[in-house]
């Protein structure tokens, strides 16, 4: 419960972020799924693997949360959490890219945010973060991250 609020702030920060500089937003949110990935997700696969079942079985909103985490997350905690840094290594350069990538990089990075939100109380403010997604999935990204501004064409 204490992760709660810490959570909600980052949100609702990130949520007016989304409104205010949707490039800067998109830009933080991929590099945050990408450092999530490695320092949270990977680092935890090899140091504390039963941190991944913990975090399902611990106190899931929904039961068949417990149950997946108890019967399928923990057969190889390793590989799922291998898994889901990879996916979010995924879901941030897609999301540092441009065009339909972006796109689709957004709606993966909504799905992921919806699907973990019911592991517990802690993941609540996860929809606020999604809305945030949702309003970036209404701008149009040109350019990558790692695309300069092309300067104008002298005549």
């Amino acid at each position: 419960m204490e992760q709660l609020i810490p959570w909600l702030v980052f949100c609702v920060a990130f949520l007016v972020f989304c409104f205010a500089r949707p490039n800067g937003a998109r830009i933080f949110i991929g590099i945050f799924f990408i450092v999530m990935a490695l320092g949270v997700n990977a680092l935890l696969a090899f140091v504390a693997p039963e941190q991944f079942v913990a975090m399902g079985t611990d106190d899931p909103l929904i039961p068949v949360y417990a149950w997946f985490f108890q019967n399928v997350v923990a057969a190889a905690p390793t590989v799922v959490g291998m898994l889901a840094a990879a996916g979010e290594i995924v879901v941030g350069l897609l999301v540092l890219s441009h065009g339909r990538k972006v796109k689709v990089g957004l709606l993966a990075a909504i799905v992921f945010l919806l699907l973990v939100t019911p592991l517990g109380v802690w993941t609540l403010p996860n929809p606020l973060m999604a809305v945030g997604l949702a309003r970036l999935l209404t701008q149009e990204f040109p350019r990558s991250l790692w695309q300069r501004r092309q300067p104008a064409a002298r005549s």
